[in-house]
């Protein structure tokens, strides 16, 4: 196995061996430990159902905004055999030519690749007709104290230094997979100054762990990561304009913006750095920041190749996406699970509300990267290492684990739950079912003809709509995974399509969005020209109720506006109103029936707040240090506000009995934070919890032998939370 010496050995292995004497591994607030490690556990899947091993590394790549010296639609994947060293690229979508391959070894510096790094070649291959392929043997002489922090194509005859066209990396995922493997049991130093024999396999490369025993528990290690990634998301401007990944994402605010929480800031935010800087006054276009939270973003833009200094295609904009529960979406659809679109598997995460929001290889680490070119920069030019400091690998895999601890780690058991408001009863069944019925009570049948999908219900019968809301297809438990697939879909919904967006009455020639990609292509309900396939990632629903606006554009402001889009024609005549298999998935549903889907979702969400204000509480109760305890406390304060507020909001079905309970337990809190010592403080964060139990148990029961209904698709053990895991005894 190998070539990962790989960064594990420059910014992991010290983790195992000594936790950083600057970092509380406590300290991680929102983050947790065990959330990263489902996500590890979602991420493994992913990895080996794309055919990566103990034995086999794959390396997704792409064109960087930040790191490509031209731009380039093409897309790559680099197969490492481990035990051989036979390594294969396969590319497609590549300019004709001549290229070369590149591994880097960044050393401590950024992840840009510079003239003191060091850079291996491993062999030039042609392209025609947008393909090209290289099959190379690596030699251990080669790999002796080198450490792979990426791979890059270059144009032939140049450095990775002096061109970039398609570059990818391993993540912090793909060190730990690999760092926990058995023969990982020798120090790293033993291996300094040995003659390899040339019958050996690539073991001696791979990344060790200074102390075999800290492999049994990854707990202190990702602790660690967690409260370092932390620091740098809340506080690390890369020098930049000011702003940090927090300045958009707030953790007082569910990790994004809204427009009530902008009206709230003070002029000299870092938000406003536009207003405040001359030099960035196009930076964002303040009306819409203001009024709509809408962040300008130039993901469809690219350099002209005749004027590198001007981009091609128009800058967009789009809502801030929460970063909550990024482990139970960041898995992208594969072919072989059933997903539609084979772009999806070039992208090692689904990232972005396009899904293909990440440059190189298109990974959670990569998105941070182009995050910090993207909205850090002092010039809109951006140019790395000058109008931003570019992260190091270490940056990057530390802020990777903090924004995967966030949040849920698997979804709610929807059908496990019964809740005792018949509104939000009744909504819960409205929304956990897959597709739309047939009239004698029959499911749709799907059959392939002549090479396409045909869906029929039995002799004599019809589609029956307005009996269900068909949210399960897509948000499976009410999270963001396909019941079928059992990953992100990306799905053409039709919200460009809709007849107003608000932010367009301000602002007309603002940009329709395309979605996923950089093709051509119509948008808007005229048929209006936009960049990309009309497609978007899937949100999960679980945290809808408190990170108001939705969608990718902030279109609509409520819980029923949005839950009303799917009546709409926007939705019901657009590609995502079928399944893939072209059964009928349209909406259809009256007045009522949006009320009870989102009393639904208001109550699941307040089942989320007093499971995270849970969480947060119990971690205050084991920290003896009384600034961390407060701010751990605060933290939960903050949660259980939202599930009153979500409650509240639900003016019918708000379950005023546990909103009761819920005040009572933020009583106790406030007290909480101004107790004078540990005892006290936990005595009546005690009370508290005691108070979100009841109110759990006034809104919902949990039966964990509940039979499965047949409109249900079960996922996955491990990605469906059991009914003790959420609170309920």
């Amino acid at each position: 196995m190998s070539l990962l010496t790989l960064n594990l050995g420059s910014q992991i292995a010290d983790s195992f061996s000594k936790p950083s004497q600057n970092q509380n591994s406590d300290i991680v607030g929102h983050g947790d430990v065990d959330t990263l490690k489902a996500a590890m556990d979602v991420w493994k899947q992913n990895y080996e159902a794309r055919g990566g091993s103990q034995e086999t590394l794959k390396i997704s790549m792409g064109y960087s905004k930040v790191l490509s010296h031209s731009f380039s639609s093409g897309r790559a994947l680099m197969e490492l055999n481990l035990k051989s060293g036979a390594l294969t690229l396969k590319t497609s979508g590549m300019d004709a030519g001549k290229y070369s391959l590149w591994l880097v070894d960044n050393g401590a510096s950024s992840v840009k690749p510079e003239a003191g790094d060091k850079m291996m070649p491993l062999g030039d291959f042609l392209v025609a007709d947008g393909k090209g392929q290289l099959e190379t043997q690596l030699q251990r002489q080669q790999l002796t104290g080198f450490t792979l922090d990426s791979v890059v194509v270059s144009k032939a005859g140049q450095t990775p230094a002096e061109n970039v066209t398609l570059t990818g990396s391993p993540d912090l995922m793909h060190k730990l997979y690999y760092a926990d493997k058995p023969w990982l049991t020798t120090a790293m130093g033993d291996f300094n100054g040995r003659e390899y024999e040339t019958n050996t396999g690539f073991e001696f490369l791979l990344p060790k762990a200074a102390n075999a025993d800290t492999l049994s528990d990854l707990t202190p290690v990702l602790g660690a990561q967690v409260a370092l990634g932390r620091q740098i998301f809340h506080n690390e401007t890369f020098g930049g304009n000011g702003r940090t990944c927090g300045t958009c994402h707030r953790a007082d605010n569910n990790f994004t913006l809204d427009p009530n929480y902008i009206l709230k800031l003070p002029a000299n935010d870092p938000l406003f750095v536009a207003e405040t800087n001359p030099a960035l006054a196009d930076l964002e276009d303040s009306t819409l920041l203001r009024k709509h939270a809408l962040i300008k973003t130039n993901v469809d833009a690219h350099p002209d190749p005749a004027n590198p200094n001007t981009l091609v295609n128009p800058d967009i904009f789009r809502s801030v996406p929460h970063t909550l529960s990024l482990a139970t979406t960041a898995k992208s659809e594969t072919l072989a699970a059933g997903g539609d679109f084979v772009a999806d598997e070039a992208f090692a995460n689904a990232t972005g509300w396009s899904g293909d929001g990440a440059p190189g290889g298109g990974s959670l680490k990569e998105f941070t990267l182009g995050a910090v070119a993207q909205h850090m920069t002092t010039n809109l030019l951006r140019v790395p290492n000058t109008d931003f400091r570019v992260p190091s690998n270490a940056e990057l895999d530390a802020v990777e684990a903090y924004i995967l601890s966030l949040g849920r780690s698997k979804d709610y058991p929807v059908y496990k739950l019964s809740f005792f408001d018949p509104l939000t009863q009744a909504g819960k069944v409205l929304i956990d079912t897959k597709q739309n019925p047939c009239s004698g009570g029959g499911q749709q049948t799907t059959t392939k003809i002549n090479g396409v999908w045909v869906a029929t219900c039995p002799s004599g019968q019809s589609v029956v709509q307005g009996t269900t809301a068909n949210c399960n297809g897509c948000h499976q438990n009410a999270g963001g995974r396909s019941s079928t697939t059992n990953a992100n879909p990306t799905r053409n919904t039709g919200i460009e399509q809709m007849k107003i967006h608000p932010a367009r009455l301000l602002k007309p020639d603002m940009p329709y969005d395309g979605g996923f990609g950089q093709t051509a292509g119509s948008c808007g309900p005229d048929g209006e020209p936009c960049y990309g396939d009309g497609r978007f990632n899937t949100p999960p629903l679980i945290e809808a109720a408190d990170t108001a606006p939705f969608f990718h554009n902030n279109a609509v402001s409520t819980l029923e506006e949005a839950i009303a889009a799917y009546n709409s024609d926007a939705f019901n005549f657009s590609n995502g109103s079928l399944t893939s298999k072209n059964a009928d998935r349209k909406v259809k549903l009256d007045s009522t029936q949006v009320v009870a889907v989102a009393s639904f979702l208001r109550a699941i969400n307040a089942l989320e707040n007093i499971r995270l204000s849970d969480r947060l509480d119990n971690q205050a109760k084991q920290v003896a240090n009384n600034a961390t305890a407060k701010e751990l406390a605060k933290l939960a304060i903050e949660e259980n506000q939202d599930a009153i507020q979500v409650l509240k909001d639900g003016v019918l079905g708000n379950n005023w009995e546990a909103v009761k309970k819920l005040e009572s337990a933020a009583y106790y809190q406030n007290l909480a934070q101004l107790a004078p010592g540990q005892t006290l403080r936990n005595a009546l964060l005690q009370s508290a919890l005691n108070n979100k139990l009841l109110a759990r148990n006034l809104i919902a029961t949990c039966n964990p032998n509940a039979p499965v209904p047949s409109t249900v698709v079960v996922p996955p053990s491990g990605n469906q939370y059991d009914c003790s895991e959420i609170g309920f005894q």
